[in-house]
C-alpha cells in the first residue's frame, strides 16, 4: 500500500542547505535571507536573557571596549565586557557574558552594549557586510521554538549561522542551530533526541568546565540545556538587537515549555 504524506508533513531536512559552521564562513556578499546567530554558550543566552528583563535594547560593539564610549554617549546604559579570574566584571564594566549573572543586574528600560569574541563578532561580521534583503536574528536552544516560528512567517530563505569557538566548531551552537532548523522542516524532535541534544550541550566545554564554578554550571544546565523556555526573538534593528516578540505580540507562538 502506497502511503500519500498529508499536506503538513514534512517533506524534507534542509539544515545542510542552511547551515554556515563557523563565524569566518559568512559571506562577503550575502544572499538575501534572514540570518540567525547562534553562540548558545553564552553570548546568545545573555542577549537572550538581557531582553526578557526588560532591556530597552542591546546594542553590539564592532570591538571589546567601545562599550565604555557608548555608555559615555548614553549614561544610562548598562555594558559587559570581560570576566575576571573569580568571574566577576572586570573594572568599569556592569557584567560579562553569562545568563546567570545579569539576573542581579537591573537592565529593566535601560539600553545595554556589548558583544563577544564569538557571536557578537558575528552579528557585527553580518551588520557590516548586510544588504538590503538580509536580516539578523540571535538563535539558541532557549528560543529555538518562538524563533522558528516567526521565520516560518517570513516566506524568505534562512541561513543559520553557528558562530563556533575561536575559528573551530562548536557542537552546541549546532545543535541550537538544528533545533531551529528541524522547527522549520515540522521535523519536531522527539524526547530522546532533546535527551540526547542536552547531553552534549552540557559536556561540550568538557567536565572541568562545570565543576570550576557554580556560576557557569547554572549557564549550562539552567539556560542552555532548558530548550524552548524563551519566547524571546532578538532582531537586529540598527546596530541594536531588540525583541521582536515584544514589539509585535502576534510574533509570540506556542507554549514555552522546560
Amino acid at each position: 500500500m502506497t502511503v500519500t504524506p498529508s499536506a503538513t508533513a514534512p517533506v524534507e531536512n534542509l539544515l545542510d542547505d542552511r547551515l554556515i559552521e563557523r563565524c569566518e564562513e559568512i559571506p562577503e556578499d550575502p544572499v538575501a535571507a534572514d540570518y540567525v546567530v547562534f553562540d548558545v554558550l553564552h553570548f546568545s543566552n545573555t542577549v537572550i536573557e538581557l531582553l526578557a528583563n526588560g532591556a530597552e535594547y542591546v546594542h553590539i560593539t564592532d570591538e571589546r571596549g567601545q562599550e565604555l564610549a557608548y555608555r559615555e554617549s548614553n549614561p544610562r546604559a548598562v555594558i559587559g565586557g570581560e570576566s575576571t579570574a573569580d568571574l566577576e566584571p572586570v573594572e568599569g564594566y556592569d557584567f560579562f557574558n553569562s545568563p546567570s549573572y545579569v539576573q542581579q543586574v537591573d537592565v529593566a528600560g535601560r539600553p545595554v552594549s556589548m558583544t563577544s569574541s564569538n557571536g557578537g563578532r558575528a552579528v557585527a561580521r553580518l551588520r557590516a557586510v548586510a544588504n538590503e534583503g538580509t536580516a539578523v536574528y540571535v538563535g539558541s536552544t532557549m528560543n529555538a521554538r518562538a524563533l522558528a516560528a516567526h521565520l516560518r512567517t517570513r516566506d524568505r530563505p534562512t541561513r543559520l549561522v553557528s558562530a563556533g569557538s575561536r575559528g573551530a566548531i562548536a557542537i552546541e551552537d549546532h545543535i541550537g542551530a538544528t533545533l531551529v532548523s528541524r522547527y522549520l522542516d515540522g521535523f519536531a524532535p522527539s524526547k530522546t533526541e532533546q535527551a540526547l541534544f542536552r547531553h552534549d550541550v552540557e559536556w561540550a566545554k568538557g567536565p572541568d568546565y562545570l565543576e570550576r564554578d557554580g556560576l557557569r554550571c547554572r549557564d549550562v544546565r539552567e539556560f542552555a540545556m532548558n530548550f524552548d523556555s524563551r519566547q524571546i526573538v532578538p532582531k537586529l534593528v540598527g546596530d541594536s538587537l531588540v525583541d521582536l516578540a515584544r514589539a509585535d505580540p502576534t510574533v509570540r507562538s506556542g507554549k514555552a515549555s522546560d
